[in-house]
């Protein structure tokens, strides 16, 4: 494990290293041992897949420029998560990043990372093209190719080789992509031919299950041939880190010809690529980070006096009719984010998450700056069980939030834990009793407690990223009403296990219905789950 450790916590600096095109062979870690990249692993799991990919995100984001305006940054999210919601479970979080770049090129990097240079969303001639090239690369990652050439001993470090990508993107010189064209020839970065088979069709099944034509993808490779015909001197990088394009037209366009979507797409897709190409090329031109909001029309007195109005129904707890006020508020000055925003507030206290995310996103349009709307964001997406865009909205937040400030802070807890969860495994038991063989460290695992059944437990096996922390959890226990019956707190057990019990009294014991209990690390929820107490049959 220490190994493990070390080579990780290791990779930061060498990426940085070369991403200056320092030598690639060894780092120099904090103790002074040198540290081989390339030698270093044989197998890769899919833990490491995503220690590797944060890392490198982390790394390639000081030293390129990341389009955070929030409707193109969030038009490419929601792009692949339409991709990737349909092939759920997935053991990653999928990230989804425009870099700003001249060049033609997209990549991805273990642990559900995909990089699109801008000039490639600019290039697309349709939502089925960058559809396309977006199931190409959520296929590589799917596949674990990273990790299956690793076990192959195809390649030394995919990391040499996306490091140098990085280093010509951030200097921008030709030189440096030669270079690095050069190198990953030399360590024969190239994805091989079966993987890139393999993208191809993996990838064409994903986009036709999303509603997309599969095909789309052949004419994103014809436009980069043009390309090169054009301009020979100046091959595209899409070329490299994607081989053999022209032998591969025909081969995705015949394996299109067996596919058919298998619904309707979202048209909201094909209508907001236009707008997110216009709104990309005014950002590139004019060097803004964002597009100011648009002028307000409508009489802030007026609007002032809806939203105070609103608010004084909220606190009598007239929810119902704070919302038909807050709408007819957004009816008549639907440019005031404040409206928006307080619409979606209102929502998420009703456990109405899904209709809040419409407000929030609404919110977010009129005004990007707010790093608290992203968070909240988050925290509906999270509530619905959208984990990908729970990550791209606190992503958002802590751009957004103070170096220093509680907001990014927790902002970024939620992405860690989101990312790698605190909690590998998580269920409810009751006690064996002296001398009684059990399947968990605390009791017998259960999936219903029975009335009468004084003593509950709930038990947890941790990550060992997080050794230490269950010191500062607790499990908060609600009865089917809603109110708080208890907060136990967490001890540790055998085998990375943690549980919590709670002691009744003997008339709780009797109240038969759904529970539920909530963990929590110091302030912030880490899992909610439901459990039902019922009478014995």
């Amino acid at each position: 494990m220490a190994t493990r450790t070390l080579r990780l916590a290791a990779l930061p600096r060498c990426l940085v290293a070369l991403l200056y095109g320092l030598p690639l062979l060894a780092c120099v870690q904090d103790d002074g041992s040198r540290f081989n990249p390339i030698a270093a692993m044989t197998t890769v799991s899919e833990e490491e897949e995503r220690e590797i990919g944060f890392e490198f995100d982390q790394a390639i984001r000081k030293q390129v420029q990341v389009i955070e305006d929030p409707v193109v940054a969030g038009f490419i999210n929601d792009l692949g998560q339409e991709i990737v919601r349909t092939l759920e479970p997935q053991p990653f979080i999928y990230r989804f990043r425009i870099i700003e770049a001249d060049s033609l090129n997209a990549f991805a990097v273990p642990g559900g990372y995909i990089f699109f240079h801008s000039a490639t969303v600019l290039a697309a001639g349709s939502i089925e093209e960058l559809a396309g090239i977006m199931g190409h690369e959520i296929a590589h990652v799917k596949g674990h190719h990273y990790a299956r050439m690793r076990k192959k001993s195809q390649i030394p470090d995919i990391l040499v080789g996306l490091a140098g990508l990085a280093a010509a993107i951030a200097t921008n010189e030709p030189g440096a992509l030669i270079a690095t064209q050069a190198a990953n020839q030399a360590i024969k970065l190239k994805f091989s031919r079966e993987f890139e088979n393999e993208a191809d069709k993996y990838g064409g099944i994903f986009v036709t299950r999303a509603g997309w034509d599969a095909a789309g993808i052949t004419r994103f490779f014809e436009r980069i041939l043009l390309e090169t015909k054009r301009h020979p001197n100046n091959i595209p990088p899409y070329l490299f880190s994607h081989p053999e394009v022209d032998d591969r037209i025909d081969s995705v366009r015949h394996e299109a010809e067996s596919l058919r979507p298998t619904r309707v797409p979202d048209p909201r897709f094909a209508r907001e690529l236009i707008e997110v190409q216009a709104r990309l090329a005014y950002l590139r031109d004019t060097g803004r980070d964002t597009v100011p909001p648009p002028d307000r029309i409508g009489d802030t007195n007026r609007t002032d006096a809806m939203l105070e109005k609103a608010r004084r129904l909220v606190i009598e707890e007239g929810y119902d009719e704070a919302l038909v006020v807050l709408s007819r508020a957004e009816a008549y000055d639907p440019s005031d984010p404040r409206v928006a925003y307080n619409i979606g507030e209102l929502l998420a206290l009703q456990g109405r998450h899904r209709r809040a995310l419409e407000a929030y996103r609404r919110t977010v349009r009129l005004d990007p700056t707010r790093a608290l709307v992203f968070y909240r964001l988050g925290r509906s997406y999270q509530a619905v069980g959208d984990r990908h865009s729970a990550v791209h909205a606190y992503e958002q937040a802590s751009t957004r939030a103070g170096a220093s400030s509680t907001l990014r802070k927790r902002a970024d807890w939620r992405i860690e834990t989101l990312i790698f969860p605190v909690l590998l495994k998580t269920g409810f038991a009751v006690g064996a009793g002296p001398g009684a063989a059990a399947d968990t460290p605390l009791g017998h695992t259960v999936e219903v407690f029975e009335a009468g059944t004084t003593q509950w437990i709930w038990w947890g096996q941790i990550s060992d990223r997080y050794s230490g922390y269950s010191k500062h959890m607790n499990v908060r226990w609600r009865h089917p009403d809603g109110h708080l019956v208890a907060q136990t707190e967490v001890d540790e057990y055998d085998a990375r296990y943690i549980g919590s019990v709670l002691d009744l009294e003997a008339d709780e014991t009797r109240i038969e219905g759904e529970w539920s209990v909530e963990v929590r690390y110091r302030e912030e929820p880490l899992e909610r789950h439901t459990f039902e107490v019922q009478r014995s049959r």
